[in-house]
């Protein structure tokens, strides 16, 4: 497999592994392998939000077990996956905050060649086991990196996408102008289940006073700054950051309306028995198809709770 070098997060020179290491021969920066995964971020004390991130999503990588593919792709996964999927076998596509998921995996079966990181160490490594027993461990690579300061050149790749996860970054527009960097002309630049932003400001609001009783008895020691911050996504608000990064939307799709509320009622359940319960995945696609009805219906269309977004750099 070729995939686009790895290249210095700090000043974006080329880098070269000399051991156990990788070495900048612009900056000088040596970045560290462990247990076979780069380490390639570039200011390793990171900042009290990102510090704080990197330690609730390792807390969570380590006690959940990953989620398996069937159970989890539904339409509204197609959607922002098919796009990628679609392109010619070979094709380079960078995976950002990979977390525990499937969607790399379901890109790396269409024959890409999928890059996946994360600045979770614990994710990562249960990323590329997760690959591993899917049968794509050739066709993907795994490094620990922070999507602010992407560890590759500029127009290495022929896609790059982020699922459930961009609310997670800090400085949101850099971000986005990280992940358009990276992606040559022409070349897509895609965010999957992203949060929209009424469900905060009416129903998270009345769920405070119960969301504070279940953290004071529960034994997680982190949680995330992101999920506690966020308030959401509206259409003018995604075309004001995806237009501040220079990239050219195709399309925003409104998804998951019922599917959402069953997903909530099922996690606030979980979390009052103190322990995970899962969704039945016949529920699950169930709803999936009615919510793709959902989104043509005058009104109700606008109550979906996260967005779809397929972009283009120019």
């Amino acid at each position: 497999m070729t995939y686009p070098p790895y290249a210095c997060p700090a000043c974006h020179h080329e880098l070269r592994k000399e051991g156990e290491t990788w070495r900048c021969h612009g900056c000088g920066k040596v970045y560290p392998i462990r247990d076979r995964l780069p380490i390639l971020i570039a200011d390793t004390n990171l900042d009290p939000f990102k510090g704080e991130e990197q330690a609730f999503h390792d807390e969570i990588s380590r006690t959940a077990p990953p989620r398996g593919l069937v159970s989890r792709n539904s339409s509204f996964h197609w959607h922002f996956l098919n796009p990628m999927r679609r392109l010619p076998e070979g094709t380079n596509v960078l995976e950002v905050a990979c977390g525990t998921r499937a969607d790399g995996i379901e890109i790396a079966k269409a024959g890409k060649n999928v890059s996946s990181i994360d600045i979770s160490p614990v994710s990562v490594a249960k990323s590329r086991w997760l690959a591993s027993g899917a049968g794509v461990g050739d066709r993907m690579r795994f490094a620990v990196a922070d999507a602010e300061h992407l560890p590759f050149t500029d127009n290495s790749f022929d896609a790059v996408f982020i699922a459930a996860s961009f609310h997670h970054m800090p400085h949101q527009v850099q971000a986005l102008k990280e992940l358009a960097r990276v992606v040559k002309p022409g070349g897509l630049v895609i965010w999957g289940i992203e949060p929209a932003q009424w469900p905060y400001r009416t129903v998270y609001r009345w769920l405070r006073p119960v969301k504070k009783f279940i953290r004071e008895n529960r034994s997680r020691e982190h949680n995330s700054v992101a999920d506690d911050n966020t308030e959401g996504y509206t259409k003018p608000m995604i075309r004001q950051i995806f237009r501040d990064a220079g990239l050219n939307i195709v399309e925003v799709r409104r998804i998951k309306y019922l599917g959402s509320l069953y997903e909530q009622f099922i996690r606030f359940l979980g979390r009052l028995m103190h322990r995970p319960i899962g969704t039945w995945r016949t529920v699950d696609h169930a709803l999936a198809y009615i919510d793709d009805g959902i989104r043509f219906i005058p009104g109700f269309n606008m109550l979906n709770w996260h967005f779809n977004v397929i972009s283009r750099k120019p």
